[in-house]
């Protein structure tokens, strides 16, 4: 009766890890370096989101004028620090909240999904899962777009950005493009993590 029981532990042990090594043998993802040919297809540079530049050239303008108005007779220093302080009030540290970088309906049969450290580059690293399994435990983020082609199965592909770190120094920070089958831009965002937070992004097939 023991033998049995045992016997039969091991059977559907045995099958549940034959079925997760076909399920993920199905899915085989492709690593886009950040010297591969396929990017040059990509035509990255021509589509540059400029992210808030509105906001960015009012708060420069106004900026300058109040330090030319009100601040002249402060050392550099002096106002490099007032102005992180001012910057600090606006924008208050929620990064280890993690963020929600949207979703994207898309009849691809995959898509291709690059990340950069968008800021100075400064040993930023994440570990990425596709429906809860890690694909790559550790991907370092340079200047220059990386990523992997990610084959789509029907429904929700949830895509987890988690960071490792914030390099040296925080947050972590990098820019997401999602490109699909036709090497068409659908989808770009950006993220600030704290070490453990995570950013998610989903692709729903249809």
């Amino acid at each position: 009766m023991r033998k049995t029981f045992l016997h039969s532990i091991l059977f559907l042990l045995c099958f549940s890890l034959g079925f997760c090594q076909t399920e993920n043998s199905k899915r085989k993802i492709e690593l886009i370096p950040p010297s591969s040919s396929s990017l040059k297809k990509l035509d990255i540079g021509s589509k540059n989101p400029n992210y808030f530049s509105i906001k960015k050239n009012d708060d420069r303008n106004s900026s300058n004028q109040t330090l030319n108005q009100k601040e002249t007779f402060l050392n550099p220093a002096d106002i490099y620090l007032k102005k992180l302080n001012r910057e600090e009030k606006k924008k208050p540290n929620n990064y280890n909240k993690g963020e929600y970088l949207g979703d994207v309906s898309t009849g691809s049969t995959y898509v291709n999904i690059l990340c950069r450290d968008f800021e100075y580059v400064d040993g930023d690293r994440v570990r990425i899962s596709v429906n809860d399994s890690i694909i790559i435990y550790n991907l370092f983020l340079e200047s220059k777009f990386a990523g992997f082609k990610l084959p789509l199965t029907k429904g929700f592909n949830k895509v987890d950005f988690t960071a490792l770190n914030q390099g040296s120094s925080g947050p972590n920070t990098a820019e997401l493009r999602v490109f699909d089958d036709s090497n068409q831009l659908i989808s770009s965002n950006q993220w600030n993590l704290s070490t453990g937070a995570t950013a998610t992004f989903i692709v729903v097939k249809k």
